[in-house]
């Protein structure tokens, strides 16, 4: 599997959060050169210059490039969501596998600390939860001191091998009117009261993406 790199700058800008508008839409495949534009731009900008080892980068590239990201779109292994600020131009994205583990998370710098980030976090939880039927969500915090970030966002951090350089951490997922759920029929809510229907609740382990 590709390695997972969620990488994240701190924020030049001092504005508090939630100052802008913004409209959160997954992303469709027309606009997939224009994501990775943006990520790459963030990338090369904020964090190149703080990753010392060669293959991460490398890892980085690897991962988002056009073809790769528009076939795992297409095949359902990723879905990938944009924002956009009041004059709907798109200045954060954010990818999530289909198992749950983000992959994206980038938001361009003078867009950082107005709350872009922390809705397309929240948004991946609520799909996670209403689309997915998953009960957490994981990411791979890289650079490490990025994790401080996520744990402001409900992720925790889990034990990791001090060999690796990012920390594994995961939230649980949550609930939304935006997405539709799933009508049970009358016949099983009516077996349920008679105590004939057993219902079994599989729970979704996340798991850990290897570097390569």
């Amino acid at each position: 599997m590709k390695p997972v790199m969620v990488l994240l700058k701190k924020a030049e800008s001092n504005m508090e959060e939630g100052n802008s508008k913004m409209e959160i839409k997954i992303l469709q495949t027309e606009e997939v050169p224009k994501a990775v534009q943006l990520a790459r731009g963030v990338f090369e900008y904020c964090l190149r210059n703080t990753i010392n080892e060669a293959q991460l980068i490398e890892s980085f590239y690897t991962y988002v490039r056009e073809e790769n990201i528009r076939q795992l779109m297409e095949t359902q292994k990723l879905t990938i969501w944009a924002a956009y600020d009041e004059q709907n131009n798109m200045v954060a994205v954010s990818g999530m596998q289909s198992e749950g583990h983000i992959t994206l998370l980038y938001v361009m710098p003078y867009y950082q600390r107005r709350g872009y980030g922390k809705k397309l976090l929240l948004t991946m939880r609520e799909y996670a939860r209403e689309k997915l039927e998953l009960a957490q969500v994981t990411v791979n915090a890289m650079p490490a001191w990025t994790a401080s970030y996520f744990a402001k966002n409900k992720f925790k951090a889990v034990q990791n091998p001090q060999s690796v350089p990012y920390v594994f951490m995961h939230a649980k997922t949550v609930e939304s009117t935006d997405y539709p759920k799933k009508e049970i029929p009358t016949a099983a809510i009516l077996a349920t009261s008679l105590g004939g229907l057993a219902i079994c609740t599989a729970i979704a382990i996340a798991f850990i993406m290897q570097l390569l």
